[in-house]
């Protein structure tokens, strides 16, 4: 029955979600019989005809009830992640000393070696964790400081940078 808020029109004509079209259009017949204002003086009895009526007009029609299905779609129950799964691929990237110092103030671009080029924000320092798109799929990146300098590994546009992924 209508009332406050969103009307079911399924629950106007007291059908399910899936019902047929002739379940449909059995039930507003039903309906229509008990509550016509030519059959049935109730006060309410008009108003329960108009919304039964209202109800048959989208649900006989395939276009508007799919439409209407489309836009009165049930809303997922369980709580999940606005972003990204819970589960990322995780990987590391070792800065030397002075990459740090350049990171603390300004952004730092570092390429890998199929040339995928990263940049990581300005202020960002050992420990943080950056979360980026690589290869389209999002990665967590730990910044870590680099131990000992590993000259054939190192190629970056500011000076080094070495990132890898487990």
């Amino acid at each position: 029955m209508t009332g406050g808020g969103p009307v079911d029109l399924y629950a106007e004509l007291g059908v399910s979600r899936n019902a047929s079209s002739e379940e449909i259009r059995r039930a507003y017949r039903e309906i229509a019989r008990r509550h016509h204002p030519d059959v049935n003086g109730d006060p309410g009895g008009a108003q329960r005809f108009a919304a039964a009526a209202h109800a048959y007009a989208i649900l006989s029609d395939p276009r508007q009830r799919a439409d209407y299905d489309h836009i009165r779609r049930p809303r997922p129950t369980t709580a999940r992640s606005p972003v990204f799964p819970r589960t990322l691929p995780r990987g590391v990237v070792e800065l030397s000393p002075a990459e740090l110092r350049h990171l603390a103030y300004r952004p730092l671009t570092i390429t890998d070696s199929h040339g995928r080029t990263i940049v990581l924000p300005s202020g960002a320092g050992p420990g943080d964790q950056i979360i980026l798109l690589y290869r389209h799929q999002p990665v967590i990146l730990t910044i870590q400081p680099r131990e000992t300098l590993d000259i054939t590994r190192l190629r970056s546009t500011n000076g080094g940078g070495h990132y890898s992924f487990s």
